[in-house]
C-alpha cells in the first residue's frame, strides 16, 4: 500500500490544506488522518500549487532519448561550431559505426546556408554521418553515409542537388524515414533512452506523454515499452501513436499494450514539412523562397484513404499540418470521418497557419488540435518566411479557444523543451509579439490538462476525493501571478498512480 501526503497545498482554487493517497487514489482534500502510518512519504509544499498532473499531448521520447546520446548540435551558430561537435562524436565512434546527431539550424548560420558534406567529409571519412536539423525534416549526410546508403542516383525533391547536379548531402522529409531505417537498433537502447526521458519529464512536472513512435523504428520502440509495463519499470503514462505503416501490425500491439499505464491510441500521419526547413505545405510561395510552396507527403485521395483506413480500425487519426495548404487538406481528410461529433476525437497536430475559415470548418466537425507555444518564441524567422500579411494567422492561439475549439499543448520534443511551464509561459506572453492571440493562466493550463487529457481519449484526474492521483504541484503560489514571471515555476513533486516520480525540497 502507498500513501501520499501533501501538506500546505493549494489549488487554484484556495488552500486546502493537504492532498492525502492511498493506492493511487486521491482519500481526502483538506485535512489528514488522525494517525498518520509511519510508511506515509510526506511532502512539505509550502503554500504551492496543486494540479492535475500536466500532460504534453504531442512529443518523441524515443528520439530525444536518442538525442541525449548523439551529438547535440543545439546553439551551433557556423560551420567550424558544427565540426567541432561532430569531430568529437566522431572520436567516441568505431571505425564504421554511424554518428547521428541533431539541432543545427542554418538561419543561425552565417549567410544562412545549408551546410553539404563537402563540410564534413574530411573529418568523418571512417564513419557514416547523419545529421538533423533542428526541426526534424531535414538532415545532413557525409559522403560515406551516401555511399553506404546508395543514394548517388536517387532523384526528386527530397534529395536535394547542386547547379552542377550533384548531391549535397541534405536530404527531407520521407527521405529521412529510410535513411534511418537503416541505422542499426536495439530494444535495450531504445527502453534506456525512454527512462533518460522519463526522469527529465518527471522533474518538469509532466504525469503524461503522448508518445509518437517513429516510421523507422516503431517495432523496436513498442517492444521497449513493452519490456518496461511488464517489468514494472515505467514511471509515467503513455498514449501511443504509430505511424501508418504500422496500422495493420498495431491490431497485435494494441492488445499486448492496452492499460491505464500504456495505451496505443491511435496513427499519427505527416501531411507536409516544418516552415524552418521551407517544407511546410503553403497555398502560396515562401517570401523568403519565391516559387517553392513547400512539399504535400500525400496526394489528397492518398491521406483520405489512410484517414478512413485508420478510422475504420477505431483509431484516433492525428495529423501533422503546418503549413495552411496541409492543414486545410487534413481538414477535409477529417471531417469526412468525423461527420459532426468526431467521437474518436481525431485531431491535427501543430496547426501554425490556421486562418478563420480553416477554424471554423475544423470547428464544425469537432477535428481538435494540439499546439506547440515554444514555436511562437523560437521561430524568430517567421516573417521572414511569410510576410507580415500571413503571420497574423500564425499560432492564433487565442482565437482557436474562441472559437470553440479544443486544443491541447504539446512540445514536440526534441524540437523544443518537454518543458509545460515555459510552453504556458509562451503561450500567456507570446514573447511580446502579436499579444492580442495571447492565453490567460486558465487556458494556458487547459492546454496541459483538461484539454490534454481530452485529446488523449482520457478523462482529468482532477484535485478531487476518489479521483485518481496524477498531480503535479508546483513550487510556488501560482494563482495571480504574473504571466512574465511563470517560467520561473518549478515542479516541486509529481504524483503518477500515486507514486511520487520525483520531489524535491520536501
Amino acid at each position: 500500500m502507498t500513501r501520499v501526503l501533501i501538506r500546505e497545498c493549494r489549488t487554484l482554487g484556495g488552500p486546502v490544506s493537504s492532498v492525502y493517497v492511498v493506492d493511487g487514489k486521491i482519500e481526502k482534500v483538506g485535512g489528514e488522518p488522525s494517525t498518520l502510518p509511519e510508511d506515509t512519504e510526506v511532502i512539505h509544499a509550502n503554500g504551492g500549487t496543486i494540479l492535475p498532473g500536466l500532460i504534453d499531448s504531442h512529443c518523441h521520447p524515443f528520439e530525444y532519448g536518442w538525442l541525449k546520446r548523439s551529438v547535440d548540435l543545439r546553439g551551433t551558430t557556423n560551420i567550424t561550431g558544427l565540426r567541432l561537435r561532430l569531430q568529437a562524436g566522431v572520436n567516441r565512434a568505431s571505425p564504421g559505426e554511424w554518428v547521428t546527431g541533431m539541432g543545427w539550424d542554418q538561419e543561425a548560420f552565417p549567410g544562412k546556408s545549408f551546410p553539404t558534406h563537402l563540410d564534413i567529409d574530411d573529418i568523418s571519412s571512417s564513419n557514416p554521418v547523419a545529421l538533423t536539423r533542428a526541426c526534424g525534416h531535414i538532415a545532413l549526410l557525409n559522403r560515406r553515409a551516401i555511399e553506404q546508403l546508395g543514394l548517388a542516383t536517387r532523384q526528386g525533391g527530397e534529395f536535394v542537388r547542386d547547379p552542377a547536379g550533384n548531391l549535397t548531402g541534405i536530404v527531407k522529409e520521407g527521405a529521412l524515414t529510410e535513411v534511418y531505417a537503416r541505422i542499426p537498433r536495439s530494444i535495450e537502447r531504445s527502453a534506456a533512452d525512454l527512462q533518460s526521458v522519463e526522469a527529465e519529464a518527471g522533474r518538469m512536472g509532466l504525469t503524461t506523454l503522448h508518445c509518437i513512435v517513429s516510421p523507422e523504428a516503431y517495432a523496436e520502440e513498442l517492444e521497449a515499452l513493452a519490456l518496461l509495463r511488464s517489468s514494472g519499470a515505467l514511471a509515467l503514462r503513455y498514449r501511443v501513436y504509430v505511424p501508418p505503416e504500422a496500422i495493420d501490425a498495431a491490431d497485435g500491439w494494441r492488445k499486448k499494450l492496452q492499460g491505464d499505464r500504456v495505451r496505443i491510441n491511435g496513427v499519427k500521419i505527416y501531411a507536409d514539412g516544418s516552415l524552418g526547413a521551407r517544407t511546410a505545405a503553403l497555398s502560396e510561395s515562401y517570401s523568403d523562397d519565391p516559387g517553392n510552396r513547400g512539399m504535400l507527403r500525400y496526394t489528397d485521395a492518398q491521406l483520405t484513404s489512410l484517414v478512413e483506413r485508420a478510422d475504420a480500425k477505431g483509431y484516433q487519426v492525428i495529423v501533422h499540418a503546418i503549413g495552411d495548404r496541409a492543414v486545410e487538406q487534413a481538414i477535409d481528410a477529417l471531417s469526412g470521418v468525423a461527420g459532426a461529433a468526431n467521437p474518436l476525437r481525431h485531431r491535427i497536430e501543430h496547426v501554425s497557419i490556421f486562418p478563420k475559415y480553416m477554424r471554423s470548418e475544423a470547428a464544425r466537425h469537432g477535428i481538435r488540435v494540439t499546439v506547440q507555444p515554444l514555436f511562437i518564441t523560437s521561430d524568430t524567422w517567421a516573417e521572414a518566411r511569410l510576410g507580415r500579411d500571413r503571420i497574423a494567422d500564425l499560432y492564433p492561439l487565442r482565437s482557436i479557444f474562441r472559437d470553440g475549439m479544443i486544443a491541447s499543448g504539446g512540445s514536440n520534443s526534441p524540437v523544443e523543451s518537454m518543458s509545460p511551464i515555459l510552453a504556458m509561459w509562451a503561450a500567456m506572453t507570446r514573447g511580446g509579439d502579436s499579444t492580442s492571440e495571447s492565453l490567460d493562466m486558465r487556458q494556458a493550463l487547459d492546454l496541459y490538462t483538461s484539454n490534454a487529457a481530452s485529446n488523449g481519449l482520457d478523462e482529468l484526474a482532477e484535485v478531487k476525493e476518489g479521483f485518481p492521483a496524477n498531480l503535479t504541484l508546483f513550487d510556488s503560489d501560482a494563482t495571480g501571478m504574473h504571466p512574465a514571471l511563470f517560467r520561473k515555476l518549478g515542479a516541486l513533486a509529481t504524483v503518477v498512480d500515486g507514486v511520487v516520480v520525483h520531489s524535491y525540497g520536501g
